[in-house]
């Protein structure tokens, strides 16, 4: 068996995946909002979230990796304004 054929799995998976990073506060705003965000300066990277790519949020604080999450669309900027803004 080749290593195409090894590697292979039924069905539609990513070729890839991301982790996002966290703190407890953005953490509990990821999960409420089903968003995945990072710093506009990071732009390039959220650009280049694909529908369906394997996904994982780590709490940094924590050192915690919280379940695997899928990416139901393209990545992009600003898809929910103010969402991760600060309060303070």
């Amino acid at each position: 068996m080749d290593d195409e054929e090894q590697n292979s799995v039924p069905g539609n998976c990513p070729e890839y995946g991301a982790i996002f990073m966290s703190n407890d506060t953005t953490k509990g705003q990821c999960l409420r909002r089903k968003v995945f965000a990072l710093p506009s300066s990071q732009s390039h990277f959220v650009n280049n979230v694909k529908a369906g790519m394997i996904l994982f949020l780590y709490e940094f604080e924590r050192r915690k990796l919280h379940d695997v999450f899928q990416a139901c669309s393209g990545g992009a900027m600003n898809i929910l304004p103010h969402a991760f803004s600060s309060s303070g």
